[in-house]
Order: structure tokens, then C-alpha cells, then sequence
């Protein structure tokens, strides 16, 4: 039986993907190259950034220093994001009806604690999780499971009675290394990477109701 649901935050519950993504391809283009997205995906759901967007800047003869780019993204993305800032569809409605069900909600974020407690609160969504985990918190990040692990532990459920919610290739992977079964949500940008470890892909979290976090539950009884 299913008793819990754990929420992936950036790409998930609200797009904070998109606005970096442009952010840096703006600056990018500024300077007359091209942002390799296919690199910079490999950075999604994890925060030990295998990708480094400062590299082309790093090397000697760059137009700008790192410090210096690093800020004009800053400026870009400061720009951009509120034009992302609130829920994604699907995602208020989904927590109202799990909660009205007595399921334990929680979010095991890549993100620091202070950064998915500073988002949740601006958008009025703190409340509406039992625990949240953050990946400063683990020793590895996804597509470790050590975030989804502290998630359930906080929760005090078993791992094999929850069900995550992702956007992310690298975050199915920590999912299902922590032994949950697993909804994909691929968002715009992470749409073309590999998401055959769900259990279930879906459109949109719109997609997603109480009735479909239980059948997979009944699935793996089946």
C-alpha cells in the first residue's frame, strides 16, 4: 500500500529550470557561442554540477572573467524567473487530494534546505508537506537515493510504500535506487532524455490524481 509521496521541487513543482536555461543562453549569445543544452541537462536534478556552464570562460584569452559572468547571468535570471514563479499545473490540486486522503506529503529536493524552504514559503506551499529533505543535507546527490531515503526516514515510511514524483532522468534514478516506485513528469526541457526506469510517464502533474498514485501500489501486488 501506498502511504506517502515524495515531490522533486525545481521542474516539478515550479519551473525554476527554464529561467536558467535562458539566463545562460543569453549570456551565451552575448558573447557569440552557443549554450549546449544536451550538456547542461546533465546538471538537472543533481547539485554537483558535472556540467560547467563557466567553463568557456575559464580559459585564458576569455572576454570576461568567470566572477563577471557568473553576475550578468545573475542579472538575466533575476529577469526572467518571476515570469516563471508559481505552481505548475496540477501540482495544488494533487497535494489537496492527497491530503485529503491522510497520505504524508514531502519534498526530496537536489537544492539546499534553506533554498526549497525559502521557495516553498514565497509560494505558499510550506504547509501543505509533512518534511522536507534537501540535498545539502545527504552525502551524494541524485541519482543517489540518499535525499529520497532521509525523505521517507523524516516521514517515518518505509521507502517500498512510497511513491516520488520526478522531472528529471538523474532524480527517476535516485527514486528507484531507493526502492519507490516512480511517476516522470518530464517538463519542456528534460522531455528527450531517458525515463524508461518510471514506472509511469505522464504529460503534466495535471495528469496525476490520488486514483493513479494508488494503482501503482496495486500494481506491485498484482
Amino acid at each position: 500500500m501506498i502511504s506517502a509521496v515524495i515531490f522533486d521541487l525545481d521542474g516539478l513543482i515550479l519551473d525554476s529550470e527554464t529561467p536558467e536555461y535562458l539566463a545562460w543562453k543569453a549570456v551565451y549569445e552575448q558573447y557569440g557561442l552557443e549554450f549546449p543544452l544536451v550538456s547542461w541537462l546533465q546538471n538537472i536534478g543533481r547539485n554537483d554540477s558535472p556540467f560547467d556552464p563557466l567553463g568557456p570562460f575559464r580559459r585564458e584569452g576569455s572576454p570576461r572573467s568567470p566572477e563577471a559572468i557568473r553576475a550578468l547571468w545573475v542579472e538575466h535570471h533575476a529577469l526572467l524567473e518571476r515570469d516563471f514563479f508559481s505552481p505548475l499545473p496540477g501540482v495544488v490540486r494533487l497535494l489537496e487530494g492527497l491530503r485529503s486522503l491522510g497520505l504524508r506529503v514531502a519534498v526530496a529536493s537536489s537544492s539546499r534546505i534553506s533554498r526549497v524552504r525559502g521557495l516553498l514559503t514565497e509560494l505558499a506551499l510550506e504547509a501543505a508537506f509533512d518534511v522536507l529533505a534537501g540535498g545539502d543535507e545527504v552525502a551524494r546527490a541524485k541519482p543517489a537515493p540518499d535525499v529520497y531515503l532521509l525523505a521517507a526516514q523524516r516521514l517515518g515510511v518505509a521507502p517500498g510504500a512510497c511513491v516520488a514524483l520526478e522531472d528529471s532522468e538523474n532524480g527517476v534514478r535516485a527514486a528507484k535506487a531507493a526502492g519507490m516506485r516512480c511517476i516522470a513528469v518530464p517538463s519542456a526541457l528534460t522531455r528527450g532524455l531517458d525515463f524508461t526506469a518510471a514506472d509511469l510517464i505522464v504529460g503534466s502533474l495535471a495528469e496525476v490524481t490520488p486514483d493513479t498514485i494508488a494503482a501503482l501500489g496495486d500494481r506491485a501486488h498484482a
